[in-house]
């Protein structure tokens, strides 16, 4: 019985690692993809606005502009000028750096006009008609002479920007070469404020689970001791045992009694063994399941922060946020029950009905079936208290439903359905499958059948009529019906407690 607590003491501290580490990467996953996410959309928004502003240009200077702006002496100082005043008033609050046009003559790119900033106005300190551009790219360089538009980001004396390049051919065939400009620093800044967002959501998380942590931990230590005043009484009790044990004859009612105690132990092992094959199945579905809550949560916080920072916080946001956080929470805190207590050894029945025996079983295998697009039905006729194994039964509805799913998976039906009818003491459980081949549904409840191969154990519906039949004093038969098979589970109900 110690080994048993041990072991199982050990699973749990086992599984809560386990548990931290899925929220964990789940929350740096989900932090990691929102901050791509929003880097591509921050970068498509000012790629668009560059190329917006590079293609009203043309419109600004004038269709004959770029037929006369091709040699040295074609633009006039003063006509120059005003070229540059129009491009500067253009992009005076567009949150663009520069916007200009270029040439490129004996492989070498030449400015046609640009804009300039109201200190380089006042210096005359700008770039002027015809200026060459020394630092040009080899982008900007092997521009075709075709309609062309390409990207790219650079450092040169003006500083490093995101820039867009439009090659063009007016319409007497002379080809030119718009260009805009946006400093990186502002792109920087965005993600940098978005990044800090995510830490701080994720402290938030950590939070959470440090909570979780110390709370399990403090409940494990208590544990750890219980187990071992448990450990301490037994030896104690050994001790005595054996010395009356020395005395009583071995009779054959000892005999009988033995073999029914160690077919009772082997049916507990044999449960375990099932239990635990569900158990890895079920932490993945628990981390698909969270997924959504996380990202509520997320979303959640970071619209406080941005309320915060943009000075709109108030109690009304508040109260209209926190109960979506809540709730969320709420939900992630009653999955996590419902598995914790699925997995706890019962040695004792317990009050239940199958309503919550249901609830309990879809709650846990909820994203598989969502997930196999399986329609679930559950009808409830009437529900009656009876006394039971509950956690063993929920084993019991998690083999039959995961046997529905392959079947239904396996057959690939479209409007895949597993139908629940609750009615007092007795549950029927139908799929839409097509049924089980006649031939082989006396068989499917011995030990180790399985027509899964390798992929299957032979166990999960031999102890399910173990855990109905031997454990809990009830029924459970399977019958084809017109659309699927559908098994019926009875359970003694309360008058007979």
């Amino acid at each position: 019985m110690i080994d048993e607590l041990l072991k199982n003491y050990r699973i749990k501290n086992t599984l809560a690692i386990v548990f931290v580490l899925l929220v964990l990467i789940s929350s740096f996953t989900i932090s990691y993809i929102n901050y791509q996410s929003n880097k591509n959309i921050l970068y498509h928004d000012i790629d668009q606005k560059l190329k917006t502003v590079a293609l009203s240009t043309k419109f600004i200077l004038g269709d004959d502009f770029f037929d006369k702006a091709i040699e040295s002496d074609s633009i006039s100082e003063e006509e120059d000028k005003q070229n540059i005043l129009k491009l500067s008033k253009f992009i005076n609050n567009l949150d663009v750096e520069y916007v200009y046009t270029m040439i490129k003559k004996d492989d070498k790119i030449y400015f046609t006009s640009s804009s300039a900033k109201d200190d380089e106005l006042k210096t005359d300190n700008m770039t002027k008609y015809f200026d060459k551009y020394d630092e040009a790219t080899k982008l900007l360089l092997n521009i075709s002479e075709k309609k062309q538009i390409a990207y790219e980001e650079s450092t040169d004396k003006w500083g490093s920007f995101r820039t867009v390049f439009i090659s063009d051919k007016t319409k007497n065939g002379q080809s030119y070469i718009i260009g805009a400009d946006i400093k990186i620093d502002l792109i920087k800044e965005k993600l940098n404020q978005f990044v800090t967002n995510i830490i701080l959501v994720q402290s938030i998380i950590l939070l959470v689970l440090l909570v979780f942590a110390f709370y399990f931990i403090k409940i494990s230590k208590q544990e750890l001791k219980d187990i071992k005043l448990i450990n301490d009484k037994l030896d104690n009790e050994i001790k005595e045992k054996t010395l009356e044990l020395s005395t009583i004859n071995n009779s054959l009612e000892k005999m009988v009694k033995d073999e029914v105690s160690k077919n009772r132990q082997k049916d507990k092992q044999l449960i375990k063994q099932s239990k635990f094959v569900q158990m890895g199945e079920t932490i993945s579905m628990i981390a698909h399941q969270w997924r959504q809550p996380l990202n509520t949560i997320s979303a959640s916080v970071n619209l406080i922060i941005l309320h915060m920072k943009m000075g709109s916080f108030d109690e009304e946001k508040l109260e209209d946020t926190i109960p979506s956080i809540s709730e969320n929470v709420q939900y992630l805190s009653t999955t996590i029950d419902n598995f914790i207590d699925f997995f706890r050894p019962q040695e004792e029945m317990k009050v239940s009905n199958f309503e919550t025996i249901v609830d309990k079983a879809l709650s846990l295998n909820k994203y598989i079936l969502d997930n196999n697009k399986i329609e679930v039905v559950v009808n409830k006729i009437n529900i009656e208290d009876f006394l039971t194994y509950e956690n063993e039964l929920v084993q019991v509805l998690l083999n039959i439903f995961k046997n529905a799913k392959d079947a239904l998976k396996e057959k690939d039906i479209q409007d895949a359905k597993l139908i629940i009818s609750i009615d007092n003491n007795k549950i029927n459980i139908e799929d839409n499958a097509g049924g089980i081949d006649e031939d082989i549904i006396n068989k499917i409840f011995d030990p180790y059948f399985s027509t899964k191969g390798k992929n299957g154990t032979g166990l999960g519906l031999y102890m399910s009529k173990v855990i109905i039949e031997e454990h809990c004093q009830g029924e459970l038969y399977v019958a084809n019906t017109d659309n699927g098979a559908r098994f019926t589970i009875t359970i003694p109900t309360k008058a007979n407690l």
